[in-house]
């Protein structure tokens, strides 16, 4: 056999597909650095088995692939295909040719063929091995393998003359007999256990059998107990569930109902409030409107007064002049004192008109006076005007008081006018902020009924969401109770119980996958009988656990230890493969993967059964799953069952329960925090509602009280213009009268002169009437035109000043003056149009008056309203809450009664073995009509539970364990037999390899001899067992003297010595048990042109026999070639390769042999 070709692509730096064609004798490959020669060696050790990714020099496997240049893109795969020709049949093949293949993908992928079939790296390792160039053959010799030679122990020599010899495969197949020794053992042991309980069980056995007929008799009695009283539970239950679900029906649709009608007055609230605003405004101003109104009226009034007086002055003045005057004194003074009255409401020109007035009342009196004075005698005269001056100066002490008084009450006046002004300006100040803090109220109001409105919606979703979780978690408690009480029969509680208290036990097997809820019914039917089973430390802590619960009577668990590193997944490749997933990659993240990838690992997940059975029909090693639990294998199926009750489904229950009580909680806390914002929401509107109220009263008095200060401010003013008015007049009457007190001091002087100064003072008396009636008409004149002025400002000022005058006039003048009938016609039109005013006037109010009342009474009607729309909101919301929890507690009743009716139903199912149609039509049971049923029950059940386990089988079971006794103890037999064979199968092959092993010594002991001789001439070397006893333990010695050296061991060498020293060792191995060709990558390396021509002589030697393929750098390493290669790299480019056959030199040229 020889190699044939070597194809390369992809592979390191052969990124094209190079092949490579090798013939007999000396193959000599050569290249400078980097080029990649030595990556031929290393490919011819990939394809021929080797992982070891330190002899590939690599990191990891994958940097065997082309990594690509800076021209060339990284490849995806690599792949090497070796060819031999076994013509001889040196492998144990009967083919003319042998490829081996191996291919290696970027993914991890990895493929292996022989002549194209696909197959296992271990057939190729075992082809080869067998074949004697196998991975421990040293057929490959790379870099440094000549130095690890010469470092090596003795013990590791030996190996080396072992894997020549062939004893390796031997020392396989004795490791493997003393493995199968072992293993034979511990049968036997476990055997002999076995045999020895069977042993124990067989007396018990015929006590059970006995036991079990007197079990069955009471437990026939406790089946009809429980099917009569399990359908008398339905009936009652379902009578229940009847009623409720009417009562809940009835009740949802009162509540709709209310929850409508809270909707509608919701709405109507809104509106009843937006009519008490409008109402409440349309209030304050009919209010105000009647108070201008009734100020009106007053006015009107006062006018018709003063001109149903005027008019009825002047129709007197027909009846009697001497009466009428007298009434017109009375008149006048009667007018006067209402004009002192009124001075306050007539401004500027009624002062006016009283300073004009005071000066011609003065120079009328002046006038009579005078006129008096004329007509007296001189004597008279004179004590005249002397009484005169005493009442002029009386007047002016009385003037002057006056003044101050003036003085007095003005200032007051004043101060309390600044103080009102201030106040209201205060107040003004006040109505702008309140006007602003009512807009924002307003705003509060209406943000606080939003978030009310948002706080209720959001309250009912929390109800809603908190009735949803409390049913969901009454399900899963009445699901996990249901599949407890069903897995009941099933579990062993003591065993288990027991066991997880033991060393080791990990927990349940089920807990420690993570398993899904939507897969647990999947995962309990792939796990099988291993689903209520414990999972171990390792296995030699279940194993300890067994033993344990053995001695202890215990038993009906599993157990299976979590090793160390989990196995393959074969279900991952078929995943992969069908595109559906492996059960153990769906697990959980804290699922433990070395125990779900032990029991689980050939379990994938199929949705259909048909594609299930395909997968299972085309990978028989993988069962397929569904997520029903329909499990499908290649030895059958298994339907899933009905209720899904399994250890798993009953973990994921509980699971559930957890999920529900956090749903629960979280809505709880949900609806509590809703319900906590939903009454801040509704405290926080009511609070608006009362501060908008608060602020609008404030408003309203405010406003009020503003008004007020206006009427109080605009009378202090007028009173302060009267008495400024006033002021003037009295200063103005006191200066005409300090002039009138001289002019009488001056005629009294002159009346007490001589008759001509009499005379003359006489004359001056005529002059000063004279021109006293002059300035009297001037100052009525002046009179006039004030009266007329002050008519425009204000009404009655205009017509009591010109009734003054009038008056005056009258009475100035002569007593046959006429009246005119126009002037009576024009004041009986204003008497009667004043009064047609005022009766509108009147009309008005009381209309406005009549419709506050009933705007009053439409207020408290809405108001009333109001207070009746918030009861029956109040009511509303009350009855709501209470039917949304008699609602919640409906359905969590109704959710109960129908988990206790499935309960019922699987409790008739797991301990009557019957349904609820049986239940429902099972007779009652033969007893008295007074027996107590449930008591009977109960006392049946203790009867029963007295009786303890019953093994209803126990007549089978020792007949089939009598059976199996024998069974064992003829199979102890086989076993000891078994043993005594294997213990003669290791010693023969223990004589063969020491037999093997010490021809071999012998052989290349003596070519090692003549090696060291050819290399060393003169020289002496040989090969020594350190304890030639024991050879398989020995370990040998390499001893090396070159010829004039006394030293024989080869670390006392030079370099280059013990280089030879150690090929000659190697050649030595490879000529005493020579292989079909060998491959040497610069072995030569370190050896000068001496010694380098003495391994030439061995590779002459050996090439003559063995095809010899050699990497080297030396020239005459080159020389012996008979074909010659060279590997060459340009930049940035992968390897190539070229040949050249030496002997042939002339006739061929250098041709790459890469191909594609």
């Amino acid at each position: 056999m020889q190699l044939r070709t070597l194809s390369l692509v992809g592979f390191k730096s052969f990124a094209d597909r190079t092949r490579l064609h090798f013939d007999s004798g000396v193959n000599v490959v050569v290249g400078p650095n980097g080029s990649g020669k030595s990556n031929l060696l290393d490919a011819l050790a990939w394809v021929m088995g080797t992982q070891a990714t330190k002899s590939l020099r690599t990191e990891s496997m994958g940097d065997v692939i082309f990594a690509g240049t800076a021209t060339r893109p990284a490849m995806q795969r690599a792949e090497v295909n070796l060819t031999f020709d076994n013509a001889d049949n040196f492998l144990p093949i009967e083919l003319p040719e042998v490829t081996i293949t191996r291919r290696l993908y970027r993914d991890g992928t990895s493929e292996y063929e022989i002549n194209g079939t696909p197959c296992r790296l271990l057939d190729i390792q075992e082809l080869l091995s067998d074949g004697g160039v196998g991975r421990h053959q040293h057929v490959l010799v790379g870099q440094g393998q000549i130095g690890e030679i010469l470092n090596a122990r003795a013990d590791e020599h030996r190996l080396v003359i072992e894997e020549a010899a062939g004893i390796t495969k031997h020392r396989s197949r004795r490791d493997r007999a003393l493995r199968r020794l072992e293993k034979t053992g511990i049968d036997i042991d476990r055997l002999r256990d076995l045999f020895t309980q069977s042993q124990r069980r067989l007396r018990p056995l015929k006590r059970q059998a006995n036991a079990a007929e007197r079990y069955d008799a009471v437990r026939a009695e406790a089946r009809s107990l429980r099917l009569w009283l399990g359908g008398e539970d339905l009936r009652r239950i379902r009578s229940r569930i009847a009623t409720a679900g009417t009562e809940h029906d009835d009740l949802e649709t009162r509540f709709q109902a209310e929850v409508a009608e809270r909707a509608e007055l919701a709405e109507q609230l809104e509106s009843l409030r937006g009519e008490a605003g409008e109402v409440g405004k349309a209030l304050e101003r009919d209010t105000a409107a009647a108070a201008r109104l009734e100020t009106v009226i007053e006015r009107l009034q006062r006018i018709s007064g003063i001109a149903r007086e005027r008019r009825r002055s002047l129709s007197d003045r027909h009846e009697g002049a001497a009466a009428r005057r007298s009434d017109l004194d009375q008149e006048l003074a009667a007018i006067r004192q209402e004009l002192t009255e009124a001075a306050s409401q007539s401004g500027e020109a009624e002062a006016l008109a009283e300073r004009r007035g005071v000066l011609l009342r003065a120079l009328e009196d002046e006038e009579r006076a005078l006129a008096e004075q004329l007509q007296m005698p001189a004597e008279g005269l004179i004590a005249t005007l002397r009484g005169d001056l005493r009442a002029l100066e009386t007047a002016a002490e009385r003037d002057r008081l006056e003044l101050e008084s003036i003085v007095r009450r003005r200032d007051s006046v004043t101060d309390r006018l600044d103080h009102e002004r201030s106040e209201m300006a205060d107040l003004q100040d006040q109505i702008e902020a309140l006007d602003s803090e009512t807009g924002a109220v307003t705003d509060r109001y209406r943000a606080a009924a939003t978030t009310r409105s948002e706080a209720e919606i959001g309250l009912e979703h929390a109800r809603t969401v908190l009735n949803a979780a409390d049913v969901d978690l009454a399900r899963a408690l009445a699901r996990h109770e249901a599949i407890e009480a069903a897995l009941s029969g099933v579990l062993d509680p003591e065993a288990t119980e027991t066991a997880l208290k033991l060393d080791g036990v990990a927990g349940t097997i089920v807990s420690r996958l993570a398993v899904p809820p939507e897969l647990a019914v999947a995962v309990d039917a792939a796990l099988g009988s291993w689903r209520t089973g414990l999972a171990a430390t390792d296995r030699e802590a279940a194993a300890s656990a067994v033993q344990d619960l053995k001695s202890r009577g215990l038993g009906g668990i599993g157990l299976v230890g979590i090793g160390d590193r989990g196995p393959e997944v074969p279900a991952r490749a078929a995943a992969k493969q069908w595109g559906v997933p492996a059960l153990v990659d769906l697990l959980g993240a804290e699922a433990d993967r070395r125990l779900a990838e032990t029991l689980l690992g050939d379990v994938v997940v199929v949705e259909g059964w048909s594609a299930a059975i395909r997968i299972v029909d085309q990978m028989p090693h993988i069962r397929a799953v569904t997520p029903e639990g329909d499990l499908i294998a290649a030895d059958g199926f298994v339907l899933a069952s009905v209720d899904g009750a399994g250890p798993a489904a009953l973990e994921a229950a509980a699971v559930g329960i957890e999920e529900a009580e956090r749903h629960v909680a979280r809505a709880r806390s949900a609806h509590t925090t809703a319900q906590r914002e939903f009454q801040h929401a509704h405290d926080a509107e009511r609070e608006a509602a009362e501060a908008l109220e608060s602020v609008e009263s404030r408003l309203a008095g405010s406003t009020e009280a503003l008004v007020v200060f206006g009427r109080s401010i605009a009378a202090a003013e007028d009173e302060v213009s009267r008495l400024e008015e006033r002021n003037r007049a009295l200063h103005e009457a006191g200066a005409l009268r300090d002039e009138r007190l001289s002019q009488l001091q001056d005629r009294i002087a002159d009346l007490e002169g001589e008759e001509a100064e009499r005379h003359e003072a006489w004359e001056a008396l005529h002059r000063r009437r004279e021109d006293v009636a002059r300035r009297r008409e001037e100052a009525r004149q002046l009179r006039e035109e004030a009266a007329a002025a002050s008519a425009g400002i204000e009404e009655r000022r205009r017509l009591l000043t010109a009734r003054v005058a009038t008056i005056e006039t009258e009475l100035a003048a002569p007593d046959d003056v006429e009246v005119d009938p126009l002037v009576i016609d024009r004041l009986a039109d204003i008497e009667d149009h004043a009064g047609r005013t005022v009766d509108e006037a009147r009309r008005h109010v009381e209309a406005l008056r009549t419709r506050q009342r009933d705007l009053r009474e439409t207020a408290g009607i809405a108001d009333g309203k109001l207070a009746q729309a918030y009861d029956r909101t109040e009511h509303l919301d009350e009855s709501i809450s209470k039917a949304r929890e008699r609602l919640s507690g409906l359905e969590i009743e109704l959710a109960e009664l129908r988990v206790r009716d499935e309960a019922t139903c699987e409790g008739l199912r797991r301990d009557a073995d019957s349904d609820e149609t049986a239940a429902l039509e099972a007779p009652r049971p033969d007893l008295p009509e007074d027996e107590n049923l449930p008591e009977r029950l109960a006392s049946v059940e203790a009867q029963l539970r007295r009786m303890g386990p019953i093994n209803p089988l126990a007549a089978t079971e020792y007949r089939e364990l009598a059976e199996q006794t024998d069974l064992l103890e003829t199979q102890l037999e086989d076993l000891e037999e078994s043993k005594r064979e294997l213990k003669k199968v290791i010693t023969a092959l223990d004589d063969e390899m020491a037999i093997s092993f010490r021809e071999a010594f012998a052989d290349i002991s003596r070519l090692y001899e003549e090696n060291f001789g050819l290399v060393f001439p003169g020289g002496k070397g040989g090969l020594r067992l350190t304890d030639p006893d024991r050879p398989l333990e020995s370990g040998v010695e390499i001893e090396a003297q070159p010829l004039g050296k006394k030293v024989g061991r080869l670390s006392l060498l030079s370099g280059g010595e013990r280089s030879l020293a150690a090929l000659a060792f190697l050649f030595a191995v490879f000529r005493a048990r020579p292989s079909p060709f060998y491959v040497l990558d610069e072995v030569e390396a370190a050896l000068d042109d001496a010694n380098l021509r003495r391994f030439l002589r061995l590779i002459d030697g050996l090439g003559l026999s063995t095809q010899l393929v050699i990497i080297t750098h030396q020239q005459q390493t080159m020389e012996s070639a008979d074909v010659l290669y060279g590997v060459t790299m340009e930049p940035a480019e992968s390897s190539i390769v070229v040949s050249k056959r030496l002997e042939a030199r002339a006739d061929s040229t250098a041709a790459p042999v890469s191909s594609s």
